[in-house]
């Protein structure tokens, strides 16, 4: 496996355990919403191990990446962005709107910088882990987007 690849997929883990660190965080920090960041923050360390996974696939040669406009540049950005906002929210800088709203960018920049459909495989197992990672960023997106709402009805 190239050196980018191996690069692309250790970024692509770190990312998701930032994530789960924060969403952690959030919990800790906004526990009105506490179950959802918990069921976030444990959804983020498994698509970090299916990273790991992909890893070994790539060592197989079941799967192959093709970085295109993302590039490892992109994945240094949103987790540079992950720990400006972990620090920010340690520091008592967010209300709980804020995270929400952040969190919903967040999955969403996932989903539109389409970080999973660089993966290219034959494989049906392959498929299968890269399509569960890609649904539930997409089930996180709704179930922040609705959360968000409802915080914000509730005001």
């Amino acid at each position: 496996m190239p050196d980018y690849q191996n690069i692309f997929l250790e970024l692509l883990e770190n990312l998701e355990l930032d994530i789960s660190n924060l969403y952690k965080l959030f919990a800790e920090k906004f526990p009105a919403h506490k179950q959802l960041w918990d069921e976030l923050s444990d959804d983020e360390v498994q698509h970090a191990s299916y990273i790991k996974k992909l890893a070994s696939f790539f060592q197989q040669g079941l799967v192959s990446l093709d970085e295109k406009t993302t590039k490892t540049f992109t994945i240094k950005t949103v987790r540079d962005a992950v720990k400006l906002t972990y620090q920010q929210t340690q520091e008592n800088k967010l209300t709980p709107i804020n995270a929400l709203a952040y969190s919903l960018s967040l999955e969403d920049s996932i989903l539109e910088k389409k970080f999973y459909d660089y993966f290219t495989t034959r494989d049906q197992n392959v498929a299968f882990v890269i399509n569960k990672i890609k649904r539930e960023t997409s089930q996180h997106y709704q179930k922040v987007k609705d959360a968000l709402e409802e915080a914000k009805k509730s005001r």
